[in-house]
Parts: C-alpha cells; sequence; structure tokens
C-alpha cells in the first residue's frame, strides 16, 4: 500500500495515483481536509514497531502495510468551531492542537520510505536556514538578507548597487526585481511589519535538477522573466551538468534527507558560477516531464513500489 499526502483535486497527487493503480498497486490518498469527519485511526507503540490500522478512501489498511508515502500536498487540519462563543472556539483550537499532535506523531513513527519526510518539508519551510546549511557546507548560495529593517535594507541595497531581487521569507509568491520605486518611503515604513527576503540578482540562465534516488535529470529553463515560473512560453532544454554540480546536488539531498526533489541553479556562462537558489522537497514535475521527455514519473513511482 502507497499513501498519497494530497487528493484527487491536486493534478500531481492525481497523477501519481493513477500511474500507481495503472501498475497495479494499491494506493490511497490522505487528504487532512477530512479530519476529523472521515478519518479513523488507531495506533499502539512497541519497542520494535508500530502497529495499528488507518482508514482511508473506506479501506482499512493496515500501518504494516505500508510500503511508501509520497507527501504531495498537506492541506492542515481545520476544525470548526460550533458557534462564535470564546469557549466554542477555544475548544475548536485544542481539538485541532490535539489532531496535529496526532498526526504528526503516526508521520515520525511510520517506520516507511517518505517522499518526503515531514523534517525535509519542515526544512523547506525555513528557507533560510536551507540556504545556511548548504553554504556552511560549501555550496555557492546567493548573498541573502532577511529583515524587517529598513536601515539594514539600505545598507544592503548600497552594497550590491541595487541589483537585487526579492521574495516571501516563506515562499508562495514569485521572485520580483527590486525597484527602488516599489520601495517607496511608506512601504520601507511598513516594512517592520512583514519581514522580506532580499537576495543579490545572480546573472544567467536557470537551471532546474530532478533529484530521485542517485538519479539526476536537468535541463537549461530558456525565458526573459526573472522568476520562469511567470512565463509559460519559457522553454525546456535537456542537458548534462558537471560532475562537481552533479556531487553538489546529491550532497543537497543527503544534507536535507530528500529522496526526491527539484533544485534550482543560477549557471553564468561568462563566468562559469553556479549559484544555488533552493531544493524543493515536493516539487511539481508533469510540464517539465513532458518538455524533456525525462521519465521522471516512472522513476518517482518505481520508487515508491520498492520501498524502504
Amino acid at each position: 500500500m502507497i499513501i498519497i499526502i494530497g487528493s484527487n483535486q491536486e493534478t500531481h497527487s492525481k497523477y501519481i495515483y493513477n500511474l500507481l493503480k495503472s501498475k497495479g498497486v494499491n494506493a490511497a490518498y490522505l487528504d487532512t481536509r477530512n479530519i476529523p469527519n472521515d478519518f479513523i485511526s488507531s495506533w499502539h507503540t512497541t519497542e520494535d514497531m508500530v502497529t495499528g490500522t488507518i482508514r482511508l478512501d473506506n479501506k482499512n489498511i493496515d500501518l504494516q502495510d505500508i510500503k511508501s508515502v509520497y507527501w504531495r500536498w498537506h492541506y492542515g487540519i481545520n476544525i470548526l468551531p460550533k458557534s462564535s462563543s470564546e469557549q466554542d472556539r477555544f475548544l475548536a483550537g485544542m481539538i485541532k492542537r490535539e489532531f496535529n499532535c496526532y498526526i504528526d506523531s503516526l508521520f515520525e513513527s511510520l517506520d516507511c520510505l517518505w517522499v518526503n519526510s515531514a523534517r525535509a518539508i519542515n526544512m523547506h519551510k525555513t528557507k533560510a536556514y536551507q540556504l545556511h546549511i548548504m553554504a556552511k557546507n560549501g555550496i555557492r548560495v546567493p548573498k541573502t538578507l532577511i529583515t524587517n529593517d529598513k536601515d539594514e535594507l539600505k545598507s544592503f541595497i548600497e552594497t550590491y548597487n541595487g541589483e537585487l531581487i526579492f521574495k516571501p521569507v516563506r515562499g508562495g509568491a514569485h521572485t520580483e526585481k527590486f525597484d527602488e520605486k516599489c520601495f517607496s518611503r511608506d512601504r520601507l515604513e511598513h516594512l517592520k511589519y512583514s519581514p522580506v527576503t532580499f537576495q543579490e540578482k545572480a546573472e544567467g540562465v536557470d537551471l532546474r535538477v530532478y533529484g530521485i534516488g542517485n538519479k539526476l535529470f536537468s535541463a537549461e529553463i530558456r525565458t526573459k522573466e526573472v522568476d520562469f515560473r511567470n512565463d509559460p512560453k519559457a522553454e525546456l532544454v535537456p542537458i548534462e551538468i558537471p560532475d562537481v554540480i552533479r556531487n553538489d546536488c546529491l550532497k543537497i539531498m543527503k544534507l536535507f534527507g530528500l529522496n526526491f526533489t527539484a533544485i534550482d541553479i543560477k549557471y553564468n556562462p561568462e563566468t562559469g558560477e553556479y549559484i544555488f537558489i533552493e531544493a524543493n522537497p515536493s516539487p511539481m514535475f508533469i510540464h517539465f516531464e513532458k518538455k524533456t521527455e525525462y521519465p521522471i514519473s516512472d522513476c518517482l513511482t518505481e520508487m515508491l513500489i520498492k520501498g524502504k
């Protein structure tokens, strides 16, 4: 049995689910929006294993039968209060806390292959720390400032002559080129209420490398946009990357416990420099696969089927 954290409403979850089914493999969605209404589970901890069941898609699944978990999309747990009263809102918050603790504990306890684990997912949420770990291990990353201090930002702007990009600390929005006009005096004053990530604007072309186990698939993304995700016409061209960059990609996967990832890199052909931007633990891949003809989904499902 393979569990997919996601739903049939999420494109990549459904894609992998259908591919597994076509291979005759049992799979089930764990849609966290169904908690607690359509979610029943009980489990025991012993010295050497976790035993119990979880009910998904109207089927009771023995935890020992779960070979792997594909973490595509965790919707979160939402417990609505019965009324707007302070007591009901407090109770809803407590119930949500208990279910979050329950699910987190279950995830940590399941002894199977995770693609990828909760720890790897949470590492990506702390993007600045991810960059720090890469830099600490000899991997070139952009010079970065995360701040809500307007004076510190002004100094950073001067250091890089305004050649910067900016994006949310957590993510969730596309990267934009820094423009002093868009950071008016009023906006600078409001910076203290919402920290922002600023980075040196790395020159060159965009590369994306998908890693699945020890297999790497790389392509150049040809676009004029600052963030290639803004360009639906971006051209994807399969390429080979140097061994030193392959080794860095594999090192990143090991550092963050990633069995499957998409690593974004900026390559400057004039200087030969590679700058690593981030490693995504739950990347979209269907468009990339179709354009490059790389067997990403087949490699991913083979890994899930094989298990730990």
